[in-house]
């Protein structure tokens, strides 16, 4: 058998992932024993939303715009507002979402358009749910995976979403969810290089702190959408430029725990661990949670820093949990590599077919 990572799967970050498909990064499903200061928003303001209590809604998204707050995880609470009120449509793994439950959370937004007609909230947030209509439409597979059907409807929604966006964008040049929106729209439409990056550039220019910017633009300039290795490197330079000041190395560990998981991330030189550890440290200084602490044990197993590793499963204690390590391979190999923290030599690991255990010396 081949020790190592280099026969053992890819770790899945779920949560960013679904950023890049369905719904934000911080829409919050499943709970944690200490919950994110960004999921207490998100929940209150989608309990808010399905009272219908509309004035207080409007009146939280005024406040939220005016005053460029953030969470206590560093996390604008405009952009958890909006993620409040699409949490809605996303039944986090309770129920599928299907065009029912869709054409449920339109007819609330619509009613909540026709009750605050002056307010600029639900006309944003309905703009903002027919772009994750069109990604339900489209599915977050690969393009030769999208039927010519999926792709009609995904471009009409889009082209809908654009359109009520370019009808807001008088009264939202200085809003930062309006900026987001029109970079998932550029990253959908194939919006010229040139064109997407002005928009971005205004858009951090007005808040560098809201994360869905960055997060947009890293996705643009990826292989797989519109860009290369050097671009998406490029944007991940240019976000931790605009947020080190906060975040320290933050975005740097955020951004390449998106999209650059591999077995060689760090011995082909994609990523530099000693940065990537620098930045999950910086995270877990502004907010400790397992789950973060957990994937930071999986990044150090596929650097081999075993004494790290293992420093980190000391600190979790009966909070390792091996849901967030992918593979029972890879959660076997990591638990030994620790134990071998102190001799430098790497696990041998054994899978039993029949039962599907695996044993790692």
């Amino acid at each position: 058998m081949t020790p190592s990572w280099q026969h053992l799967s890819r770790i899945s970050a779920c949560s960013f992932v679904l950023l890049l498909s369905i719904q934000s990064a911080y829409a919050g499903c499943s709970a944690n024993k200490r919950a994110r200061p960004t999921n207490v928003v998100v929940d209150e303001v989608q309990a808010i939303f399905e009272k219908k209590d509309y004035k207080k809604l409007d009146a939280l998204y005024a406040s939220y715009l005016e005053e460029k707050s953030m969470t206590a995880d560093s996390i604008s609470t405009l952009q958890a507002f909006f993620d409040g009120i699409a949490q809605s449509f996303n039944t986090c793994g309770s129920a599928p979402v299907t065009d029912d439950t869709a054409g449920a959370q339109e007819a609330s937004l619509r009613a909540w358009s026709k009750a605050s007609p002056k307010s600029p909230a639900p006309k944003l947030a309905l703009a903002f749910f027919t772009v994750k209509y069109a990604w339900f439409a489209r599915g977050a597979g690969y393009a030769p995976t999208v039927s010519p059907a999926e792709w009609k409807l995904f471009k009409l929604r889009m082209a809908s979403a654009k359109a009520q966006l370019d009808a807001l964008a008088a009264t939202n040049k200085t809003n930062p969810a309006w900026y987001a929106a029109m970079l998932e729209v550029g990253v959908a439409q194939a919006e010229t290089a040139q064109k997407f990056d002005a928009l971005y550039e205004k858009g951090v220019a007005i808040a560098p702190y809201y994360m869905d910017l960055h997060y947009q633009a890293a996705r643009y300039h990826t292989e797989r959408w519109h860009g290369s290795k050097e671009e998406f490197n490029d944007v991940v330079e240019r976000a931790v430029e605009l947020t080190k000041e906060r975040l320290g190395q933050t975005m740097y560990a955020r951004m390449h725990w998106s999209h650059s998981q591999s077995s060689d991330m760090f011995t082909s030189g994609d990523v530099h661990w000693p940065r990537m550890k620098t930045g999950f440290e910086d995270i877990l200084a502004t907010f400790d949670e397992k789950r973060t602490r957990n994937y930071l044990g999986t990044f150090a197993c596929i650097a081999k820093d075993a004494s790290y590793l293992k420093k980190q499963l000391d600190v979790l204690g009966a909070d390792v949990d091996p849901a967030f390590w992918g593979s029972k391979r890879n959660y076997a190999y990591c638990m030994a590599l620790a134990k071998h923290s102190d001799t430098g030599r790497l696990p041998r690991c054994v899978e039993y077919k029949q039962s599907g255990d695996v044993e790692c010396d």
